[in-house]
Parts: structure tokens; sequence; C-alpha cells
């Protein structure tokens, strides 16, 4: 099985023997066979240099919308960079697909016309192999690389100029990606596809991964969830705020920590009953301050016919707080019993650093790479209103430990709606500057931090599975 690929087409100016000039269209028709699994062969690759033959005849300009191309000229696997010039069919009568000035140009060594078919050759196929997508390129989404491949597959014989991106005087531009052509500020990532790092982890079905997924902003709403009003509700759920996700290999240091804030606390008698008081008549409403003064009123009847321990700890309690001096312990040796207790604070919101070492290995990969760093610096960036009067939450972020067969993880921790804290990338992890020949690092050391924009609360976890213990939980 075999594909190939097309270039667009391109003229040469020619002299005839009465100083008359004229043109002739040619076109770049490459092709390579393909594996069982759909990749392509290396050192398979041909190219054929084809002419508008219907022009020609008519001696106009060809290559236009209504061109009729002929396979001229051909250089296969193993043809040490020599030209093989074809007949119009097998009939050799018909004469030559390809003109004779055209043929003495080609092997006119110093003719830049090889060094051009090639220039554009490399231009075509490069421009296929990045239509396929990461990991599909094989190395062959780049001029260079498909320049490299020509030369393996047909021999050296002026095999262009990788950096020489102008065919016939034109500014020949790869098509770019959807998501890089924009005229307005984004506001998704990935709009065409998902971001993986290594790319072949699309295909492997046999690795756990980690989803990072850019969410919208959006804060919980304020006035619901309880009957009083005074609540906050639900934060919005996320799938329908996803503006961009990249998997991951799961990486070496995945930990959680839970906690719960707890502190020591005391109380002597005076502030146990004075609070007690509060709190009891606060609770009544209509008439709670006089209930309050009726009930402090009764408690200091209460101590004065109360026996001398009662009597001794509240006035040194109230020494205490009216003089800062411990009259009780100077004068006999005792304290107030501090009625100290643990007792609970609050919640304790999580945290979490994540780090990959990523080493392109390719150039879709390390373009992949580029898109990944720059998907979190750019999504994690407060945001301007357009007035410039207001700053806005930076993107939020859903963090899921997947199986190899894409299912949420039971052996992992659950993670909540995250906001990144940090991201630090190293481009010299390696103590040393190095770069392939498109310029990319060899190795990138990105650290990315995380802190849960919501505790975890017990019925989380009976929201998770109704409490079957499907899975480690949060």
């Amino acid at each position: 099985m075999s594909t190939s690929a097309n270039s667009p087409s391109w003229v040469r100016t020619y002299t005839r023997d009465d100083a008359t000039k004229y043109q002739i269209a040619y076109r770049s028709n490459n092709t390579w066979r393909l594996d069982a699994n759909g990749k392509a062969v290396s050192g398979s690759f041909t190219t054929n240099l084809q002419v508008d033959r219907t022009a020609i005849d008519a001696g106009v300009t060809g290559g236009g919308v209504n061109a009729t191309w002929t396979t001229a000229a051909t250089r296969g696997p193993g043809a040490s960079g020599i030209w093989d010039r074809k007949y119009i069919d097998d009939d050799a009568d018909l004469g030559f697909a390809l003109p004779d000035a055209s043929w003495s140009d080609l092997n006119d060594r110093s003719s830049n016309f090889n060094s051009q078919i090639n220039t554009i050759s490399a231009n075509a196929i490069s421009k296929y192999f990045r239509t396929l997508g990461f990991g599909q390129g094989g190395g062959l989404s780049t001029q260079i690389g498909a320049m490299r491949e020509l030369s393996k597959s047909q021999g050296s014989n002026s095999q262009g100029d990788a950096s020489d991106e102008t065919v016939g005087g034109n500014k020949t531009t790869l098509t770019k990606l959807s998501d890089e052509i924009r005229t307005k500020p984004r506001d998704r990532y990935m709009s065409r596809y998902t971001y993986y790092y290594p790319v072949q982890l699309k295909h492997n079905y046999d690795q756990d991964k980690l989803q990072i997924s850019v969410l919208e902003y959006k804060p919980r709403p304020i006035g619901e969830g309880s009957p009083s009003g005074l609540g906050i509700g639900e934060r919005e759920g996320y799938t329908s705020r996803v503006l961009g996700s990249v998997f991951l290999p799961v990486p070496g240091n995945v930990s959680d920590s839970n906690s719960v804030s707890w502190d020591q606390d005391t109380m002597d008698p005076v502030k146990l009953l004075a609070s007690d008081a509060f709190f009891d008549n606060v609770q009544k409403g209509d008439g709670a301050i006089d209930g309050l003064a009726d009930t402090l009123g009764q408690i200091g009847v209460s101590v004065g016919e109360s026996s001398g321990g009662v009597k001794e700890a509240v006035a040194a309690a109230l020494a205490k707080a009216a003089t800062g001096g411990s009259i009780l312990t100077r004068s006999t040796g005792k304290i107030i019993n501090p009625n100290m207790e643990l007792l609970f604070k609050g919640p304790q919101m999580r945290t979490f650093q994540l780090a990959w070492k990523m080493s392109p290995r390719s150039y879709e990969e390390s373009e992949m790479i580029k898109k990944i760093i720059r998907m979190f610096k750019q999504s994690m960036a407060v945001k301007r209103s357009e007035s410039q009067l207001f700053l806005k939450s930076p993107n939020t972020y859903k963090l899921r430990y997947m199986t190899a067969r894409n299912k949420e993880h039971g052996f992992l921790p659950k993670i909540k709606e995250c906001a990144l804290t940090g991201c630090s990338v190293n481009y010299t992890p390696d103590g040393n500057y190095q770069t392939y020949e498109n310029s990319s690092m060899v190795a990138y050391q990105m650290t990315l931090s995380f802190n849960e924009l919501e505790p975890i609360y017990h019925d989380d976890y009976y929201k998770l599975d109704q409490d079957r213990d499907e899975s480690i939980g949060f």
C-alpha cells in the first residue's frame, strides 16, 4: 500500500532560439510505501517530476485549475540521485513527456532546478505529515526530516537546502494547526486535539495516566443551599467548563495528605458560666438581652450561695482577668482547672506538587511539549477586564488519575477542582544547555503546584460511590 503528496505548481522560464520566452509548469508528486500499521516505510520515497502537458502543447503557462499533469521524470529508491526520463506512454514513438529544455535543465549541475524540486518536495512531504497530528509524523513533519529521507531513499544529487523555503520566488508557508491561527484572544486549548506526552501515550492502552483539564473558573453561588438563604451552593460541574486537556504519565511522586485542624482550648469557671448563659439566651429571640441580664444575676446569687471552693475559684478567675496576677497560685500553690480539651477548629485545604521530566524524541514531541508548557503558563495567568479596572480569576483545573483503559483509577486518590498556584520549568535539567536542530531543548523539567478549592467533607465520600468503597477516595 502506498500514498502520495503533491506540491503546489511552479513555472520556469525558458528562451527559444528566436529569443522569445516561454514557460513550463511543473509539480512534484511524491509517493511512498506504508507498512501493515499504516506507517511510512523509510527508504521507499519516490519523487515524480510532473508537467502540465496540455499547457505545454498550447504554449501557455500551465498548472491552473484545469491542469493535466503527466509524470515526466522519476527518481526512486536506490536511484543514486539520477533521474529517469519518462515517455508519454509505453509507446516510445510518442516521445518524452519532459521537453528537451527541461531535461537539459534537470541535468545541468550549474542550474538550481534539482535543488528547487527537492526543496518543494520536502515542503510537500512535511506538510502532509503535519496534517496527521502529533505522533504520526515519524520525523518527516519538518522540511529537514523530509529532505533527509529523500536523500536516504534516492541518493544525493543536489538535494536542496533544507532551510530554503522559497520556491519560484514565492514564500511557501506550511499549513499551521487550527489552534495556531487566531485573530482573537484565546479562549480554548487543544481545539483540534488533546495534548499528550509522550505522544505515543495516546495509543498506549497498557499505561495508566494523569488527565489534567483546564477549566473556566466559576464561583460558588451565594444564597443557595440552605433554607435560610445564607448558605453557599455547589460549584457548577466541571465537564461543561473544560477548555483543554493534557494526558501525562503518572508522576513518580504521587501522594496525598488529608488533615483537619484541631487545637487545644481552655475555659475557667467564670468563662464557662458566662459563655453558657450567653449561648442559651441568644437563641431565645425576643428578650434575649433582658434574659441574659437576669441569668447573670442568678449566677451571682448562685456563686454567693456556693461552697468556699467555688467562691475561691471564681474570685481567683476574676482577679486574674482584672489584674493579670495569679494570686491563687501565689497564696495556695493551686491553679484553676483550665478544663483543657482538644477542639475542632476547621478543615484544611490539600496541596499537590507534581513533576515531570520531558525529553522530546521527535519534532512532533518537541512541539507538543512546547504547547503543554504554554497551556499551563497561560491558563494560570491572571486575567484583566476589557476596561482593565478589574482582575479576573485565572482558570482552574481538574486532575483525574486514569487507568490504561481510560477509567478513573480506583487505587489512586480523587482530587477536587484545583487552582494552579505555581508552574516552574527548568530548561536545562541536566545541568548544561543543549538543543536539537529545531532549537528545542533536549529536556524540560516541569513542576506544578496545585491547591484544592474546597476542603474534603465526610459526605463527599458518600457522593462518590454511596459508601460502596469502590475507590480509595479523596
